[in-house]
């Protein structure tokens, strides 16, 4: 039974096997992973399930990565969700991307084994220190962040 609070990535690939490989990745460095093959409802999913950060790839046929960065990265419900964007395409593009849409991290598919993790890391980190501790409203703001939504519990 693990007891501290499992950081919760979101990963988006409408590849089955680029997404199933993050997810891999992710797990194996200990994240609360959920999956998405298609940008559709990313924000409800982001938002119900208090997904901390995002891995996306860039080239999905319904909406590109970018785009969708730069729609979380603009709503101002999302503010701390760390963005780490994912593709083939050669790393100054990226890179380049990645600054223009406000992303945390980038991660080439090919480095995905050794860098995708620390930049959901960092992508976390950095977030939490640019915002800040959410403001406290007494005990029941501590308690109700902590404990996990009902559709998380495993029923007995």
């Amino acid at each position: 039974m693990e007891h501290h609070v499992m950081i919760r990535v979101l990963v988006i690939d409408d590849d089955d096997i680029a997404r199933e490989a993050m997810r891999a990745v992710l797990v194996k460095a200990g994240f609360d992973v959920f999956e998405l093959a298609t940008p559709i409802g990313a924000t409800a999913v982001i938002k119900r399930d208090k997904i901390a950060a995002v891995a996306l790839d860039i080239n999905m046929p319904t909406i590109n990565g970018d785009k969708l960065a730069k729609l979380l990265r603009d709503n101002a419900q999302l503010s701390n969700l760390g963005i780490v964007l994912v593709s083939s395409c050669d790393i100054d593009k990226l890179s380049a991307i990645g600054e223009k849409v406000g992303a945390d991290g980038i991660v080439s598919k090919s480095k995905l084994h050794v860098a995708l993790a620390p930049a959901v890391e960092r992508a976390v980190a950095s977030r939490a220190a640019k915002t800040g501790p959410p403001p406290s409203s007494g005990p029941s703001a501590a308690s109700s962040s902590s404990n996990p939504p009902p559709s998380m519990r495993r029923p007995k």
